[in-house]
């Protein structure tokens, strides 16, 4: 039977027919020869089918190797797989012809889909699985061991280090045996139930995978292999940055790097980025803060502008018929510069908003990043993400608005005293100068106006109130509420300062005449730069010097306004919170800083 089916595995061979039909008479001897060559072209005949025959056997025997593992797959198949087998022949020789006789194939069935269960086609589509790449064999092949592999995959084996053995060996990647030469036969039976298998998934009308898919799909994913050597990436380069096999992290490419295992890697990595994301969290938490701040000064702007024009208007009340001119000239200005403030306000605001936007999209990528489980995708970009520069928030400078409140709100009727004499309110004030705090190296006018610098001391009694070392003192008129105003004569003095003091400031030693200090001064130094004495000094860009300085002080609203009294023009004005009594202040220099100066003088404008 076993001799049968191997000669129907192959077509029969064709041998020519007797020639039975009567021949015409001829000589004794030429039919003796006739007879005699037809012998022996029968005996060749005989001699070569014999030949084909052995061939086959010899064939089939080859076969039989994987009869055991044919068996197991048919076991599990979700379809009776047939082994295709030729159709059966049989040879009969009759009279020295051969006849041939060809019994019909059994048609194959045309799908398998819904035959088995799918638990049945899993066992099946894992056993038709193969054990290096992990997925269905494309044209199998086995080797002397009788275990079945893919041809470029065993190949690939081979070509690596670990398939590699002395003397051109081979070895098997299942069962480690070694024969000598890499050789290996196809395995058709295997590659027709692939076939097959993957046709009648086809045919089921799903995809490969919806019917029979194999178990490994849920398991986690395979880890990927050096595409060099074929090995697992084990090991992470830490100066390449990137994922190597344990052949690429021994060989010369790779040599004195340091090398560390994907697991550590990872971990060590993770924190790295974990870090840079709490950084850019506290980045973005000081760039939404300054938003925040930002919003609220231009809340605040706006609120102060609304204040102002109704200050304005209240002002003007009752002047405005003469005044409707001046009034709409200077809410004009007022916009502008409210325009103007809005427009540097809200460019700070969208660089904020882009700083903001910059930080969040590289905090969204990093978390982005983080939420990936598998190692191995991490690492593969890590290189990219370290590369790529931390992005850090540089606060942009905020200035303050300057929106002055003295260009609006001060001595606005007072500006106007000379076109229009009424009531006017502030009233100047009809300051005077305090004997009892001046130095002793000044001298005061009878009448407590002027003071000007003496090169001798005067013989006169100390007392806690009096500079000893600042050629300073104080006006007698003391203010605790309400608005005020005044202006000083500078003539052409080239040092002075002026302005506001607490009744608590220091009043020995030198000096510092800063806000902090309880001083809100102007001030010219030598001639050469006037400037609002704060810290650092705000220095003054004025088109003509001063001659006269007008001081306003609005008590409640916590306002030191400097003008240059002769075109009332604004210069600057200081913003404080007051709780002490305020008296105007004078200076004329530092003894050890002292030369020739001209007196300074308050002065009384009548109305």
């Amino acid at each position: 039977m076993e001799q049968e089916t191997e000669a129907a595995s192959s077509p029969a061979p064709s041998f020519p027919t007797v020639n039975r039909k009567t021949e015409p008479s001829q000589s004794g001897d030429q039919r003796e020869k006739s007879q005699t060559l037809r012998r022996r072209r029968t005996s060749k005949q005989l001699q070569i089918q014999h030949k084909q025959k052995r061939s086959l056997t010899k064939g089939m025997n080859i076969r039989s190797k994987n009869h055991r593992e044919v068996e197991k797959l048919q076991l599990t198949s979700p379809h009776n797989v047939e082994v295709e087998k030729s159709d059966k022949k049989s040879f009969k020789y009759r009279e020295g012809e051969l006849s041939k006789q060809t019994t019909k194939e059994k048609p194959r069935p045309s799908t398998m889909a819904g035959q088995v269960s799918k638990s049945s086609a899993q066992r099946l589509s894992r056993d038709l699985t193969c054990s290096i790449c992990l997925d269905l064999f494309k044209q199998p092949v086995f080797l002397p061991c009788d275990h079945t592999f893919c041809q470029a995959c065993i190949a690939g084996y081979w070509a690596g280090p670990r398939g590699q053995v002395q003397g051109g060996s081979g070895s098997c990647p299942q069962c480690r045996k070694v024969f000598p030469g890499q050789s290996y036969r196809p395995n058709r039976i295997v590659a027709n139930i692939v076939e097959s298998y993957c046709q009648g998934l086809e045919e089921s009308g799903g995809l490969l995978g919806d019917v029979g898919v194999p178990e490994r799909s849920s398991a986690p994913a395979p880890a990927p292999r050096c595409g060099r050597h074929r090995e697992e990436l084990k090991l992470y380069c830490e100066e390449d940055q990137e994922l190597v096999c344990l052949v690429c992290g021994l060989s010369q490419e790779h040599r004195n790097h340091t090398m560390v295992c994907v697991q550590e890697a990872q971990q060590r990595y993770r924190a790295s980025l974990n870090s840079s994301m709490d950084s850019l969290k506290g980045e973005l938490n000081t760039a939404l803060q300054c938003e925040r701040e930002t919003e609220e000064e231009v809340k605040k702007l706006k609120e102060h502008t609304a204040d102002l024009k109704q200050r304005i208007e209240a002002q003007f009340s009752d002047l405005h018929q003469f005044l409707y001119q001046e009034e709409k000239l200077l809410q004009v200005k007022l916009k502008t510069v409210e325009r103007m403030e809005l427009i540097r306000l809200d460019e700070h605001k969208a660089l904020l908003c882009v700083e903001v936007c910059r930080l969040q999209r590289a905090l969204n990528e990093i978390e982005d990043n983080l939420r990936v489980q598998d190692p191995f995708t991490l690492l593969r970009n890590i290189k990219t993400l370290l590369q790529r520069p931390t992005p850090k928030f540089e606060k942009p400078t905020l200035t303050a608005p300057s929106l002055c409140e003295g260009r609006f709100a001060g001595p606005l009727q007072y500006r106007v005293w000379k076109s229009l004499k009424g009531s006017i309110y502030p009233v100047p004030a009809a300051i005077t100068l305090n004997s009892s705090t001046a130095n002793p190296w000044l001298s005061l006018t009878s009448s407590l106006t002027c003071v000007r610098y003496q090169t001798f001391n005067h013989s006169v009694q100390d007392n806690p109130h009096r500079f000893n070392a600042a050629l300073s003192l104080l006006g007698s008129q003391g203010f605790t509420h309400g608005r005020h105003y005044w202006e000083i004569e500078v003539y052409s003095s080239t040092v002075w300062t002026v302005g506001v003091a607490r009744e608590s400031v220091s009043r020995k030693g030198v000096i510092k005449a800063l806000p902090a200090n309880g001083f809100w001064t102007l001030s010219l130094s030598y001639g050469i730069q006037y400037m609002a004495c704060t810290s650092p000094p705000t220095v003054l860009s004025l088109e003509e010097p001063l001659a006269r300085i007008g001081v306003y002080l609005d008590y409640k609203r916590g306002l030191v306004s400097f003008y240059n009294a002769e075109s009332m023009t604004h210069l600057y004005t200081f913003r404080e919170t007051f709780t002490e009594t305020l008296y105007p202040y004078f200076n004329l220099g530092f003894l050890d800083k002292v030369h020739e100066n001209e007196p300074l003088k308050v002065f009384l404008p009548k109305i």
